[in-house]
């Protein structure tokens, strides 16, 4: 861990997790009080990358890190989780405090789809059990069920799908929809321990490569059992290109389409497959040493914490001049915003 004295400084972390759709970005805004981050009235993402939204719960300074769903129809798991690996492996860096983890789920489900249960499975590989405790499992919704109906949902998620979570110390809770709601549920969270999460300790103590982690290794087999389909699909096609009869050109033109298509598919999942092997940790004390070159200009750690972030991850437009407000109560004179370049 890069060395950095944060002793006058109270600064924490929650992070907003769960699919595409679930509220993430609405649970934010009416945290924060304000529309700050772009919302989706639909199962499309509106949040593309993960974006850093700052508060004050319960008299603490506070960054809210809103993330893109493992369901994201426009990024990649391995865009995704190598996004939130960047953001939690300087965070356990800078010796920002991670308090815990808010993870929504829509009440209005009728069964856990495929989708949600692979962003669960990458939640739990990303957290370990150990963490659980700083895990709030929050439904939302709740205004389009019925009482007796969402409360038989609920049990029916704290029984099978989140038994686990529950078992190793989650809570589980409701976001009614409005600001009271979302401070009430951030509040129980901020006056927890700090955390530290597996792929931190896989990352940042034992230094191995994204694609070495436990949620790495999950989304790299699934990148290689997609390699496995298409090398195969390739094969087959070229097999019936070979085959077919030199008058049957309309046909030979489509399979040879469906053959570069494939080709593409494979070298994306290729291109994944070496974007997991990056030195994480590595790369992130590279950055906050970049940063730290700045402070001839800027003194103080929230400066540095926020640059390193800033050129990590989104903010949302809006919000950068009020960082300076919210960190020292003052109008900026500009300099605090040389660290995102």
């Amino acid at each position: 861990m890069v060395k950095i004295s944060t002793e006058d400084e109270d600064l924490n972390m929650l992070m907003v997790m769960g699919v595409t759709g679930a509220g993430k970005s609405y649970f934010i805004n009416q945290l924060v009080g304000k529309k700050i981050v772009e919302e989706s009235d639909s199962l499309h993402s509106c949040t593309q990358q993960c974006q850093l939204v700052p508060a004050t719960i319960a008299g603490h300074k506070t960054l809210i890190i809103d993330t893109p769903g493992f369901d994201d129809s426009k990024r990649t798991d391995t865009e995704i989780l190598t996004e939130i690996a960047n953001v939690l492996t300087a965070q356990y860096e800078l010796g920002v405090k991670l308090k815990g983890i808010i993870y929504l789920h829509r009440i209005t489900d009728t069964r856990y789809q495929s989708s949600a249960i692979k962003t669960l499975q990458m939640f739990q590989k990303i957290c370990g059990s150990d963490a659980m405790k700083n895990v709030t499992l929050c439904t939302t919704r709740w205004s389009e069920v019925g009482a007796n109906l969402g409360a038989k949902r609920e049990k029916q998620l704290k029984e099978d799908f989140w038994a686990y979570m529950v078992h190793n110390g989650s809570a589980m809770t409701r976001f009614y929809g409005d600001e009271d709601s979302a401070r009430t549920i951030a509040a129980q969270i901020i006056c927890k321990n700090t955390i530290v999460l597996d792929i931190q300790k896989e990352l940042s103590e034992e230094g191995l490569n994204l694609n070495e982690t436990t949620a790495g290794q999950f989304i790299g087999n699934n990148l290689q059992d997609l390699e496995k389909k298409y090398r195969e699909e390739l094969s087959d096609l070229e097999e019936m290109k070979q085959k077919l009869r030199e008058n049957d050109r309309a046909m030979r033109l489509q399979i040879q389409q469906d053959w570069e298509n494939e080709k593409e598919r494979l070298r994306r999942i290729q291109e994944q497959q070496v974007s997991l092997e990056q030195p994480t940790a590595a790369n992130i004390r590279q950055e906050i040493t970049k940063k730290r070159g700045k402070l001839d200009k800027i003194m103080g750690f929230l400066p540095l914490a926020f640059g390193v972030f800033g050129a990590l991850i989104g903010i949302p437009p809006g919000v950068t001049v009020g960082i300076t407000n919210w960190m020292t109560g003052d109008d900026g004179n500009g300099s605090f915003f040389d660290l995102f370049n």
